[in-house]
């Protein structure tokens, strides 16, 4: 929840989004817009009072003195990046970083790692084609709960106002920018959305693009569903904050519920205690301040054992905190002061009816050994047990349907094989020349079963173009996403053919004039017979000549969208490399040999790719362990308080037990009459659990295009097992109760 908040001026900045309502696309919300939109508010907006543009790339080779780094998070920026957020310059003129051309500024660790222990300032860096880039700013690392992050940032400010560079970021006709606002005053978002849209009209921007304002607080935690944000580092989901934080919540009120139940099994125990301190004069008020006091005591006491298990294990929790978690808490004065007082709350909530039922004891009828609880308080414990079973049960079918979309997500058909896959980073323009001695070296191996060049992979971003199709009116607007590869790449990914041919590097006319489609552009299209159709891409007409089985190339969240795939031979910043399962580290072993060899200067830059297309599913499944390990946690309290609860009820039957005994009941018998009992109440908690779990878990599966049916089995095995696990902890209290001889039950009745 505090993402981004260290910005002075964050309740005041804006991210400015694009909704996309052409047809083809699915997935309209993206975290980009239009270059020229910022230019544009600076005269004419009256209500920004600055703005900054940006163009992350993610990680980039640089090179200082014929030695390659790469950097984690590389971007372009204009000069207002300092002075509308927080990013703090440690050397150099915050004033003056990036206001001139092929400048850039560097984080400390970038610097350190780039240029050792010898000053910055001043030196320069090349990146890609630019060269003799000057660093004339060093900044503090970004701190980690920022949605934004970047090491190294370059100028966006051009010398050349009539270069391709600059003219792009005039440009009206492409969304690719990212770009945040600064309003003077944040209630006047509705009247910059109103103006922006009558801006983008008024140039001439499709009808199909919309504009809109994000609040930068609501980056972090609602960008679920938007797309071209690879910036938007970790970025989560709200509902999972919002869920955790309720079955927290949950877990404290189940311990909440158990004190009271055990309490009250305890009453028995201190009965005579009240009665002899209201005989020498104790007064009801007196008992309740006794027990409350008791009370809040013992949630202190739990609450400090709690910082100190906190300090223990919180290192195991990944946190972007670096230091002690309870000494980051306690440090915190409104955090520790409104724990206390929740602590207190919670003391004085659990211990009130304890209190109000012990001290409301007749002394008369305790001095002479009997005494009876109220029906009330009989139907009150009963409902605690019920509320205590019917969140552990819902928890139960929550955590099963949460795993069964997990493991959906990890099995279902993606369209291509992941595995033994390895990426290698090519994109910079030093490697090209030589990269075709390293694919052969590679090749040559038995243990590489081949290779292909590729845009990018699936899981990525991948590019939108705008599109004619063959028989779709004028006037329709269609967007599709695109990316290229060579003839090897379909092969290697286990990608198949539906319909028609693959490309075929002898095919002249394939890179020029032909174009691949997945089969869900061609059912949008209504095409029944794609192959031979034509697409038009701005002035080039292009003829399908395949139909590519439908493959996730996005989040899997999302809906498959109409995809078109160019043949590019020779281009494409990634070189996959299928390899056999044998010996991985053996064979990226040789990889970074062959590397090494044939670009001595040049790191390499590799990912599994399995690994990479899995981390899409790494917040889901981090959300499911906790859910796991919450459920088996308020599972293992409701069982305490079941505990407490059958041996209260089982001392108030002890002399009822005896009687049964001496008349011929069996120890199974007396066992089934006190598990009876328990049963029911399990019953209507899986009745009432069955319904709002459906509801919850429904609407959490809603987000999902590619989901599970809620299957009936879940149900029965979540409302069977917390029945097993509450009768094991009745039985053993009731075997116990039940086996006691009748003698010594009956002797002081």
């Amino acid at each position: 929840m505090g993402y981004d908040k260290f910005h002075s001026k964050s309740d005041n900045i804006f991210r400015v989004l694009t909704i996309d309502e052409a047809l083809g696309v699915s997935s309209n919300l993206v975290g980009i817009t239009l270059p020229a939109l910022g230019e544009a508010m600076d005269n004419n907006f009256p209500e920004v009072v600055q703005r900054v543009r940006m163009i992350p790339q993610g990680r980039q080779l640089i090179n200082y003195e014929q030695q390659g780094f790469y950097t984690e998070h590389f971007a372009y920026a204009e000069p207002t990046l300092f002075s509308m957020f927080d990013f703090k310059l440690i050397d150099g003129d915050t004033d003056k970083a990036l206001t001139e051309p092929n400048t850039v500024v560097m984080s400390q660790s970038m610097a350190s790692k780039t240029f050792g222990g010898e000053p910055a300032i001043g030196k320069r860096i090349d990146i890609g084609n630019q060269s003799g880039l000057e660093v004339v700013g060093i900044m503090e690392d970004v701190p980690q709960n920022s949605h934004l992050n970047f090491d190294v940032v370059v100028s966006m400010q051009q010398a050349d106002t009539t270069s391709g560079f600059a003219q792009f970021l005039r440009s009206w006709q492409s969304i690719s920018m990212v770009t945040y606002v600064e309003l003077a005053n944040p209630d006047s978002e509705q009247n910059v959305e109103a103006k922006m849209e009558e801006m983008i009209r008024a140039n001439d921007v499709g009808d199909n693009f919309k504009v809109t304002l994000q609040p930068l607080s609501d980056v972090h935690l609602k960008s679920s569903g938007i797309l071209f944000e690879n910036y938007n580092l970790n970025k989560t989901d709200i509902s999972y904050v919002y869920t955790l934080a309720a079955v927290g919540l949950f877990v404290i009120l189940i311990a909440s519920f158990n004190f009271m139940n055990l309490s009250t099994a305890r009453s028995v125990n201190r009965a005579q205690e009240v009665g002899v301190r209201k005989v020498f004069g104790a007064l009801r008020t007196h008992l309740i301040n006794q027990f409350m006091i008791e009370s809040v005591v013992l949630c202190l006491l739990s609450f400090f054992i709690a910082l100190v298990l906190v300090s223990l294990t919180g290192g195991v929790v990944n946190l972007p905190i670096e230091q002690n978690l309870a000494l980051y808490f306690v440090g915190n004065p409104v955090w520790i002061g409104g724990a206390l007082l929740f602590v207190i709350v919670l003391g004085l909530f659990s211990g009130s009816y304890p209190a109000l039922l012990l001290s409301g004891f007749n002394p008369i009828s305790i001095l002479r050994g009997s005494f009876k609880t109220s029906s009330k308080g009989v139907m009150l414990r009963k409902s605690l047990v019920i509320f205590q079973f019917t969140i552990s049960i819902i928890m139960i079918i929550g955590t099963a349907i949460v795993y069964d979309q997990l493991q959906h997500q990890r099995n279902i058909d993606k369209g291509f094989d992941p595995e033994q896959v390895l990426t290698i980073n090519v994109g910079h323009p030093s490697l090209q020349q030589s990269l075709p001695v390293l694919v052969n070296k590679l090749e040559q191996s038995p243990e590489i079963i081949g290779t292909a060049r590729t845009a990018s992979m699936p899981g990525r971003t991948f590019g939108r173009n705008g599109v004619q199709p063959e028989g779709v009116p004028q006037e329709d607007t269609w967007i599709i996403s695109v990316f290229s590869f060579d003839e090897k790449f379909m092969e290697l990914m286990d990608m198949e053919i539906v319909d028609g041919r693959a490309y075929d590097r002898e095919m002249q006319t394939d890179q020029q004039q032909a174009i691949l489609i997945n089969e869900a552009m061609a059912r949008e299209l209504t095409w029944d017979e794609p192959v031979g159709r034509k697409i038009t891409f701005g002035q080039t007409e292009r003829t399908v000549i395949g139909v590519v089985k439908d493959f996730h190339f996005a989040n899997m969240r999302h809906k498959i969208e109409p995809l078109a795939m160019f043949f590019n031979p020779t281009g494409g910043g990634n070189l996959a490399v299928k390899f056999n399962a044998n010996n991985a580290s053996e064979t990226v072993a040789f990889i970074q040999s062959a590397w090494d060899e044939v670009f001595p200067n040049s790191p390499l830059e590799y990912q599994f790719f399995d690994e990479e297309f899995g981390q899409q599913f790494a917040s889901d499944e981090r959300f499911g362990r906790l859910v796991f390990s919450f459920t088996w946690l308020a599972i293992f309290i409701a069982c305490l308080g079941l505990f407490g609860l059958s041996a209260f009820t089982a001392e108030q039957k002890t002399k009822e037990i005896g009687v049964r005994k001496v008349l011929g009941a069996s120890v199974g018998g007396i066992v089934l009459l006190l598990s009876k009992q328990f049963s029911q109440l399990i019953m209507i908690a899986v009745v009432l659990a069955i319904p709002v779990a459906y509801y919850l878990m429904d609407q959490w599966l809603s987000d999902y295009e590619y989901r599970v049916d809620i299957s009936w089995m879940w149900f029965v095995v979540s409302a069977a097992l917390a029945l097993l696990i509450a009768l094991i902890t009745v039985v053993y209290q009731s075997v116990k109760v039940a086996s006691i001889n009748p003698s010594r039950s009956l002797r002081y009745q």
